[in-house]
């Protein structure tokens, strides 16, 4: 997992409990269901929140706001050694919602404070157009402290998560081990459109690669050769004259 200097000890013995629970089984179900048996456990400490958002605006060493995330609001309490699950934190404005997205893994949801607003979607169209999707609203839920929602991989798990008070609220996820892609899809949903949302972190490793050839032509090929042989998906599919048309 993440160092443990300083990591609070619920949150410790909340990644221990899933390090041996999913050592027990790769069901994604009883995985789901445990997390949600869990979770709500640590969202009911409002006091080691608060404590923990404090030290995080004191720059303390946990969390650490320089781990690479996906999204800006989010920060990283938890990283179990071969990537099996994560523990992340969000902060939510006022009226914020994410784009409607799938993900890359199964995935917990509860909020500590506040309320949460998930609107889940059925994807209809076959995929077989990459940058088209025709999605349908499927269902429509607000979960408070103590109540979790789940997501699950790829299409199964298409939705949009906002905050609909008007406070900042805080919220916890635990999201299973990522499919290798490097990216997860955004919709577009009147326009019937499909995107790639990219981490800063893969988005600037591929624009390096971009870059080299105009730098150093034996560091490029170097790194184009990492990329062809790269375990993360966007990494291998790409090639530089592709790299302009990332999101």
């Amino acid at each position: 997992m993440t160092s443990q200097a300083q990591v609070p000890d619920e949150i410790v013995s909340l990644c221990e409990r899933c390090v041996e629970a999913f050592s027990e089984t790769s069901e994604v179900d009883a995985m789901i269901e445990f997390v949600r048996g869990e979770l709500p456990k640590l969202q009911r400490k409002k006091r080691l929140f608060a404590d923990l958002l404090l030290g995080a605006f004191e720059r303390a060493s946990f969390p650490d706001l320089r781990w690479a995330t996906m999204f800006d609001n989010e920060m990283l309490l938890c990283l179990d050694p071969v990537h099996k699950f994560s523990l992340r934190a969000f902060l939510w404005e006022p009226g914020h919602y994410t784009p409607v997205h799938d993900h890359g893994s199964w995935g917990v949801i509860g909020p500590v404070t506040g309320r949460l607003e998930v609107v889940d979607y059925r994807r209809t169209d076959d995929g077989s157009d990459e940058g088209r999707a025709v999605l349908v609203e499927k269902s429509i839920n607000t979960i408070e402290p103590g109540e979790t929602a789940y997501t699950l991989p790829l299409n199964e798990g298409i939705h949009e998560i906002g905050n609909p008070t008007d406070e900042t609220i805080f919220s916890l996820s635990l999201y299973g081990k990522p499919i290798p892609r490097g990216y997860i899809y955004g919709f577009n949903v009147p326009e019937e459109r499909a995107y790639r949302i990219i981490s800063p972190t893969t988005k600037k490793k591929l624009l390096i690669a971009q870059a080299l050839p105009g730098l150093d032509a034996a560091a490029s090929e170097k790194v184009l050769k990492k990329l062809a042989e790269h375990p993360v998906e966007i990494f291998r599919e790409l090639s530089p004259a592709e790299f302009g048309k990332l999101s």
